[in-house]
């Protein structure tokens, strides 16, 4: 993989992880709470942009990870390097488009927190395991 494509996964992963933990921190914590006044039950103005931001750098990460797909990870598959690890990745990415999708569009509002909760922490450990993956050293 190339520096720049590297350089390009790791920036829109972490905009994923702010993104995304800062909705939550939003949603669930009020936070900031000094920033406002609580709304009586209305989301906080920072969500839609925090959403809208963390929909964009998904979808800029699936084509950077579409074109990384066509080139190291079949290198690492030929050579049998990180097999597992990288299935992994492939998969859990392909999960958190699918629930990024649903909770967008289908979850009913009564189960939006809890597949909310379980689609960021899959998101967290797929960052994790990105960092993982990307210090490893090769066998």
């Amino acid at each position: 993989m190339s520096r720049a494509q590297a350089r390009l996964l790791i920036a829109l992963a972490l905009a994923l992880a702010a993104s995304g933990g800062g909705w939550m921190a939003v949603h669930w914590l009020h936070w900031p709470a000094a920033s406002a006044p609580p709304m009586e039950g209305l989301p906080s103005p920072w969500e839609p942009w925090l959403m809208r931001l963390h929909g964009a750098a998904m979808m800029v990460l699936l084509v950077v990870v579409g074109r990384v797909s066509a080139t190291h990870a079949q290198r690492g598959w030929r050579l049998g390097l990180r097999r597992r690890g990288g299935l992994w990745m492939l998969g859990a990415l392909a999960t958190l488009a699918c629930t990024g999708y649903l909770l967008f569009y289908w979850v009913p509002d009564d189960q939006r927190d809890l597949w909310g909760a379980a689609h960021g922490a899959l998101g967290l450990a797929w960052v994790a395991s990105l960092a993982w993956h990307r210090r490893r050293p090769a066998p």
